[in-house]
């Protein structure tokens, strides 16, 4: 505990960390490190060769000093983040001048007719909301467009960025009432507040940038620039140079940790649990025999006594290898050793790449009762949600927030009632006051005298208007006359398919914690009333100055040019008055930082007083919400996906204090994205990582090497790319990964065909004709997996997709990219089929002949590829083999081979059909049916699979009498109530003289997304017993009832009715065809007593479309949500669904959640990935 001066010291040293990285001093000059947060016009209208000479990022020596390699991140980096919105308004300018259209192009969106509408006074920053008109009309909810954090520019329509561009960001896009609105409206904020504009009549040109994103790289630019303003002991090895592994001071000064929880319990040699508990790190490795008695393998510990001992830990962690879990055993062993450690004890900080591998991370801190705290509001978790900072913030709040606080507050109303009063001089309901005119030197002393004439006869309107209003007389108009004139846009609507906007787009206050901050007071910018223009002129804005000039008495200026002088008058006030408005804005902004700060410093003083221990965020948020962390002075920072995390945003989060750095990840996997592609190639190499650069500089590092995801023969195939790579005893082992069924103990197969590909519309190459085998040979998986006991998703199918026509050359886009190609072969845990063409592959050139060719050999080498035959399966029955080489090999197949059933059904009648997978019970049997129907004594009419009937006049009788007892038991209150939620959720009664036909459904499609739960209806057979004696048993069951109440004292009964649902057989083929049996559901319904006669039933489907490209829609049957009801209960899960949608070329199993898009998250498999060309 430290004493009140050590205290005091370290309040002082908080509140110093917290101020220096929210009011970043710059350098004076031109250099680096003077450069303003927001890019400055300067750098946007730079020339194609005024911006070259970038400097070099030399990935492969060591940098010889700090200096030089922190410049050429940042200049790099900055780079990046403003490269797209340089060549798009070069793009624009280039266009104008060569007299070409201003139309959206591939490398810009243009938006016109902007005008400023407001100013929102938020805590975050004063933010401008404009109107803007697209060139066509967007579907905003499902558009990349003007994401929060994008970069814009401005000009004027005259201008035309000739010597006006002003930068500003997108800070918020709100839908209702914003973008939903004709025109849209979007809130930004100015890069310098003197960029501001406030006239509200000026009409402005936006131009935003197809590629980059600025918010990407924003944070950490303003973190490189503070890095060169102090050191850390990290800074050794980021340069690459320092090569001896230190121990980290604080570790040094207490290096007695807590190993006892790597051990598996309970431990009986006591004597060897209390060295555990007490291990000196500094005394050498974690003891051998700790193996023996740990749940980790070797490579584990070792990388474990590294992590937690030294300053700078590189741990490689190839697929499957549990790189996450020796993670959450590092941190569980730092946290148990926190506690003992004396004196200040700083949080631990993890981050990561995405927000789901920080979630997983973060729960598993839980289970070992860490006190947590998550840094931004991006978590899909609910679990999460209680250890947001805004829920830290909610439970501390004490009210009022200090006096300090209230006093900033205060500050912040009076700078808005100030420009409020200044922006109502200027907008008022009134006319202007031409003594403001007068006071600016816009009019003289005789054109003011003149328009207070107290010979001229008056009104009480005209005084409360103004002396401008007995003027202007009849030229007075409101101003909406000039404004609401709306321009023709485009019908034809625009969206991103690829843009989820509820996921994906972050405010710049971005968070739930930062609520607030964005919204605000609205000050409008709006005049009341303006002049008419003289309508016989276009250009009349320098008449109506030479008029003014040339009268001093304002009553000589002729009537019909009045309203063009005031409209200039109206401009010109605008202009005198910008400058104070803008430096009242410089001022809020001023405040707002302040208010930040002292937010930021309150956050501290929480955490610590709620002995938080692990704080989490991704790797942006390491510099986002760099004040905070800073000012925690934490000594350690664990990184996850590391390899995939840009090296400046690493660099720009070695705060002062740390003292030791973590890296855990897979550069053979992964690498950071690159928005700009020239940027991520030599000599810049933004798409290197810290974690790579510093393992090809031989830098210490361990990987992991025993890998407990593929069978053996799967490992082979990615073998080539880790050296030393093992298998663990579990996936060796027959039960825990058994063989595919339908392949014959084929678990990989490489399937080689030369069809040829296409282009769509968006430039995407599609492979018609491979992705038809995929979806036919995924029906033949499904259809035998009813004897699958492996786990979910544990078969990948691989689609390649290019194969362009040999004529116009070999190219396979970016399945050259070696990281891409590791990821989509190390997915699979039990099987793994390639589609492609070989050819093309080891054609294309050089780097793609060898990368294709390392991982065709190892199918070859293992017998897994037959160039001649195609495909091979096996029937489950006979053991027969069938070999698929082209689409026409597939019809008929049932899943089986060319023999007959010959099985008896359950029913007893043999069965008829050629070789199937299906069961027999999902069949449902077409041979008559002789029994006797109850309701009648007669034989039954139908076929054995339908329900039982016979076509008499006591049948007729018996289904009436069945109706009759449905209506009574309906009728009831509660049975009434009873009934209305069963059909809100799909169930319907079945008794209905003829087989039932179709079936409403619950389902959680929409048509093209598969989002929201819908009604629908489904083809439905009545199969089975089941079906047949439904109104006989009612019956039955009626009479019986009636006697065990009558016994039993009315007391509640139940009775349970089994009914099944079967599809009509049905699959998807790629264009949409249905073709093959799809899944079955069975529902069981208890009915209360006061229900004797109603059967009800429950069909449900998981939609009618899906998106896949995502992975947003997929998922497995859905069933209705009827917990609440107690009377009814689920009996079955069902089955595997099939999905798809064309152009896609994705399908989905149960729980699936992703594509190719998303493989990023480690540990996820797929049934099918997609290697569709982007755009």
């Amino acid at each position: 505990m430290a004493n009140r001066d050590e205290w005091i010291q370290l309040s002082a040293t908080r509140d110093e960390i917290v101020r220096s990285n929210i009011f970043v001093k710059l350098e004076d000059g031109d250099g680096w490190k003077s450069k303003p947060e927001i890019p400055t016009a300067k750098e946007i209208l730079l020339l194609q060769k005024e911006a070259e000479g970038l400097p070099e990022n030399d990935v492969r020596q060591p940098w010889k000093s700090k200096e030089d390699y922190l410049k050429a991140q940042y200049e790099i980096l900055r780079r990046e983040g403003t490269e797209g919105l340089r060549f798009a308004v070069n793009n624009y300018i280039y266009n104008n001048n060569h007299g070409l259209r201003q139309d959206d192009d591939q490398h810009m969106f243009v938006y016109t007719q902007v005008r400023i509408k407001s100013y929102i006074m938020t805590t975050l920053g004063p933010l401008a909301r404009v109107e803007f008109m697209p060139q066509r009309a967007i579907k905003w909810l499902k558009s990349g467009r003007l994401k929060p954090g994008s970069l814009l520019a401005l000009t004027t329509k005259a201008d035309k960025f000739k010597t006006i561009c002003k930068v500003a960001v997108v800070a918020q896009r709100p839908y209702l009432l914003g973008l939903d609105q004709t025109p849209p409206l979007v809130d930004l904020m100015w890069g310098n507040p003197e960029d501001a504009v406030f006239d509200c009549d000026l009409e402005l040109v936006m131009i935003e940038a197809q590629h980059g994103y600025f918010e990407s790289s924003r944070h950490s630019l303003v973190g490189l620039q503070l890095a060169a303003q102090a050191d850390t002991p990290i800074d050794k090895y980021i340069t690459g140079s320092h090569r001896k592994n230190e121990t980290p001071r604080f570790i040094y000064q207490s290096p007695i940790m807590d190993f006892s929880s790597v051990v598996r319990q309970p431990l009986a040699d006591l004597e060897k649990l209390k060295s555990l508990r007490e291990f000196n790190v500094l005394s050498g490795l974690l003891l051998k025999d700790v193996e023996s008695i740990s749940f980790l393998d070797a490579s584990q510990l070792s990388a474990l006594h590294r992590m937690v001992s030294k300053e700078l830990a590189i741990i490689q962690g190839p697929p499957g290898t549990g790189k996450t879990f020796t993670s959450v055993e590092a941190i569980k062993v730092m946290l148990a050793s926190r506690r003992k450690r004396p004196g200040h004890n700083p949080p631990l900080i993890v981050a990561a790449q995405t927000n789901h591998a920080l979630d997983q991370l973060l729960g598993h801190c839980l289970e070992a009762n860490a006190k947590i705290l998550r840094l931004g509001s991006r978590s899909e978790r609910e679990d999460m949600r209680p250890y947001s900072l805004y829920e830290m913030r909610r439970k501390c709040s004490r009210g009022g927030g200090g006096k300090r606080f209230r006093e900033l507050e205060d500050d912040r109303h009076t700078n808005i009632d100030r420009v409020e009063a200044l922006v109502n001089s200027v907008f008022g309901d009134s006319l202007i006051d031409p003594r403001q005119l007068h006071a600016h030197g816009i009019i003289t002393e005789a054109q003011l005298e003149s328009l207070y004439d107290d010979e001229m006869e008056t009104s009480p309107e005209l005084e409360k208007l103004g002396p401008f209003s007995l003027w202007l007389g009849d030229s007075r108009i409101p101003a909406r006359i000039v404004r609401d004139r709306q321009p023709l846009i485009s019908e034809t609507l625009e969206a991103d398919e690829d843009f989820d906007y509820e996921r994906d787009v972050e405010n710049i206050a971005y968070d739930e914690e930062d609520a607030d901050r964005i919204n605000g007071k609205e000050i409008k910018l709006m005049h009341i009333w303006t002049g008419k223009e003289p309508g016989h002129f276009k250009s009349w804005n320098h008449r109506a100055q030479r008029l003014l000039r040339e009268n001093d008495n304002l009553f000589d200026i002729p009537q019909d040019w009045r309203g063009a002088v005031y409209q200039h008058l109206q401009s010109k006030l605008v202009q005198a008055t910008t400058p104070t408005l803008a430096g009242l804005l410089a001022k809020y902004v001023e405040i707002c930082k302040q208010r930040r700060a002292l937010k930021a410093r309150q956050d501290i003083d929480m955490a610590f007083s709620q002995d938080i221990a692990v704080i989490g965020c991704t790797t942006t948020g390491l510099t986002k919400y760099r004040a905070f962390l800073a000012g925690l002075q934490p000594n350690t920072l664990l990184i996850e996906e590391a390899a995939e995390t840009r090296e400046g945003n690493i660099t720009s989060a070695l705060y002062p204090s740390l003292q030791q750095l973590i890296l855990v990840g897979d550069h053979a996997q992964m690498s950071p994205r690159c928005d700009i592609r020239w940027l991520g190639q030599h000599p810049y190499n933004l798409n290197v990582s810290l974690f790579e650069r510093l393992i090809n500089l031989k830098m210490n590092h361990i990987m992991l090497n025993q890998q407990r995801r593929m069978r053996p023969e799967l490992r082979r195939i990615v073998s080539p790319f880790y050296n030393n790579l093992l298998d663990h005893p579990s996936v060796q082992s027959p039960q825990a990964r058994p063989d595919v069924p339908g392949m014959g103990g084929r678990n990989c197969w490489f399937f080689d065909h030369e069809w040829i590909e296409r282009t769509n519309s968006d430039n995407s190459k599609l492979n018609d004709q491979e992705a038809e085998m995929i979806t036919l040979f995924f029906v033949y998986l499904v259809s035998n997996v009813d004897s699958y006991q492996g786990e979910e998703n544990d078969v990948v199918l691989l689609s390649l997709v290019r194969s362009p026509d040999p004529v116009y050359g070999r190219n396979i886009g970016f399945l050259d990219n070696p990281h891409r190609a590791v990821v989509a072969i190390s997915r699979a845990r039990q099987g793994f089929y390639i589609f492609g063409n070989v050819n093309n592959l080891l054609e294309a050139k050089t780097e793609s002949s060898f990368l294709w060719g390392l991982i065709f050999n190892r199918f070859a080498d293992q017998g897994m590829v037959n160039r001649e035959l195609g495909l091979p399966l096996v029937c489950q029955n006979h053991g027969n083999e069938i070999w698929i080489k082209e689409l026409e090999d597939w019809a008929d197949n049932t899943g089986g081979c060319h023999e007959r059933c010959r099985e008896t059904r359950p029913c007893g009648h043999p069965c008829t059909l050629r070789c199937h997978a299906t069961a027999h019970e999902n069949l449902p049997c077409s041979s008559p049916c002789f029994q006797i129907v109850p309701e009648c004594g007669h034989p039954c009419h139908g076929l054995c699979g339908e329900r039982c009937f016979h076509d008499c006049e006591r049948f007729r009788q018996a289904k009436a009498s069945v109706k009759q007892a449905q209506r009574q038991g309906t009728d009831s209150p509660k049975g009434k109530t009873i009934e209305s939620l069963l059909l809100q959720h799909g169930a319907h009664d079945f008794g209905h003289e003829e087989p039932v036909k179709r079936k409403s459904i619950v389902s959680t499609g929409s048509p093209g997304r598969g989002l929201y739960s819908h009604f629908g209806e489904l083809p439905l057979r009545p199969i089975g017993d089941n079906w047949k004696n439904a109104e006989a048993v009612i019956q039955q069951q009626d009479r019986k009832l009636d006697e065990e109440l009558a016994e039993r004292n009315e007391k509640w009964l139940s009775q349970t009715h089994h009914v099944q649902d079967q599809w009509m057989p049905t699959g998807v083929t790629a264009s949409g065809t249905r073709i093959r049996a799809g899944p079955i559901i069975t529902q069981t319904l208890q009915l209360l007593s006061d229900l004797p006669a109603m059967t009800t039933t429950a069909a449900v489907t998981a939609g009618s479309g899906s998106h896949l490209r995502t992975g947003s829609g997929a998922g497995p049957i859905f069933a209705p949500t009827l917990n609440q009801f107690p009377n009814i209960a689920p009996i079955a899960q069902p089955e595997l669904l099939i999905q798809l949608e064309q152009d896609d070329y994705a399908v989905s199993a149960t729980n699936m959640k992703q594509t190719i898009g998303d493989l990023e998250n480690d540990g996820e498999e797929d049934w099918l990935i997609d290697f569709e060309e982007p755009e």
